[in-house]
């Protein structure tokens, strides 16, 4: 899967040793003269520290799957470069982290115990967090990149996105106030983060002078677009807001244009990035909002050197970025940040570096607070297929 990326980037995150048969024999592999100096220095080396990347390839959500492994190529490089990571250079391992959470645990199992994996980093659904949090408790370090719907932290896994409170506290109070955004429908996908992160939405709204007037679940891969659009209509909403996932998003929002529901609701999505708002269409985009920690425009120092080096890297038609690979990005600086504190890879050393640990990613510097990654918060509005910074918290 790496045979598209540039040459470039393969020598710089990928350094693999050579496999060469035969044995070795007072110097010499099969009649090939070695200089012992050489071999000796070479022996001296540290192996390289291979990491098992998790990112869809199929499902709902890859659509922004080869942006992830883009920017996870990319920061690896940068790495490597400065050193790699406790002396080692960084080798990737990738594996599909799309579909049945069952199918992504066995092949992150063989990415481990086939390929020697030693650290996993993902950025897939929770509901893949929860299925391999519980397969590696305790046994190697797990990164979990994406926003996420929060709730007591695990020890089993460093969670560094954005939750509920963080993301959309003050997208919410701009919606109230400076739209009179007073009645809310919710709809989501079917699973935890959606049902999870609407919970908190829907006591937030209730403190704060709003209302949810309907709600409504749909399975990814649900079809019937008609009866959910139908359902919004009948509630009146002012504003929906959205926890459909990747492609979900894209058949529901342009139908929702297409009835002509978006000259009159507002919509506020958290998931929205890049890649799947120009799936959506310009056409389809009027009154679109998204609540998030990263987005390509952002106009600053960190992100303009970020966006410089991936261009520089893939070229000018490589994958958008957008807030889901930014963080499987900022995943691999975040864990070179937390061995380099710990000066470790063992499980409890890295725990007992996690709580104010600084580190820097294309959107500037986070910090570990209470067990939460707090970093900056943007909302922007969809300005026909790019998005528009409006604020930022």
């Amino acid at each position: 899967m790496w045979d598209a990326l540039p040459r470039e980037a393969h020598q710089t995150a990928f350094l693999k040793q050579p496999d060469i048969g035969g044995s070795l024999r007072h110097g010499r592999i099969e009649g090939i003269n070695i200089n012992a100096e050489w071999w000796n220095r070479a022996r001296r080396q540290p192996q390289p520290l291979k990491i098992g990347l998790l990112v869809p390839f199929c499902g709902a959500d890859a659509i922004w799957g080869p942006s992830c492994q883009c920017s996870a190529v990319l920061a690896a490089s940068e790495l490597n470069g400065a050193g790699g990571i406790l002396g080692r250079q960084i080798e990737l391992l990738a594996a599909d982290a799309g579909g049945d959470p069952a199918g992504v645990v066995a092949r992150a199992r063989e990415l481990v115990d086939v390929h020697g994996a030693q650290v996993l980093i993902g950025v897939h659904l929770s509901t893949v967090r929860l299925a391999l949090a519980e397969e590696f408790a305790g046994e190697i370090p797990y990164v979990y990149a994406p926003l996420f719907e929060g709730g007591a932290p695990r020890e089993d896994v460093f969670t560094i996105g954005e939750t509920p409170e963080n993301q959309f506290a003050e997208a919410l109070l701009h919606m109230i106030r400076r739209e009179g955004a007073k009645r809310w429908y919710l709809i989501g996908n079917d699973y935890v983060w959606p049902r999870a992160s609407h919970d908190w939405v829907r006591r937030f709204l209730g403190k704060n002078g709003a209302e949810v007037v309907g709600e409504s679940y749909v399975p990814i891969g649900e079809t019937d677009i008609d009866t959910m659009l139908d359902r919004i209509s009948e509630a009146g909403p002012d504003i929906v807001f959205q926890s459909l996932v990747g492609a979900e998003c894209v058949p529901f929002n342009r139908e929702f244009s297409a009835r002509g529901m978006s000259a009159n609701m507002l919509r506020l999505s958290g998931a929205i990035e890049e890649n799947t708002l120009l799936a959506i269409g310009p056409d389809a985009t009027e009154n679109l909002y998204c609540a998030a920690g990263y987005f390509s425009e952002i106009n600053g120092p960190d992100n303009s050197r970020f966006m410089a080096k991936y261009r520089d890297a893939f070229g000018v038609s490589a994958p958008m970025q957008g807030v889901l690979s930014e963080a499987c990005y900022e995943g691999l600086h975040f864990f070179a940040a937390l061995a380099g504190r710990a000066n470790s890879l063992n499980l409890p050393d890295l725990r007992a570096s996690f709580e104010g640990l600084h580190y820097s990613g294309a959107r500037g510097t986070c910090v570990v607070r209470d067990g939460v990654c707090v970093g900056p918060v943007y909302l922007a509005q969809a300005d026909g297929a790019r998005f528009r910074i409006l604020q930022s918290f």
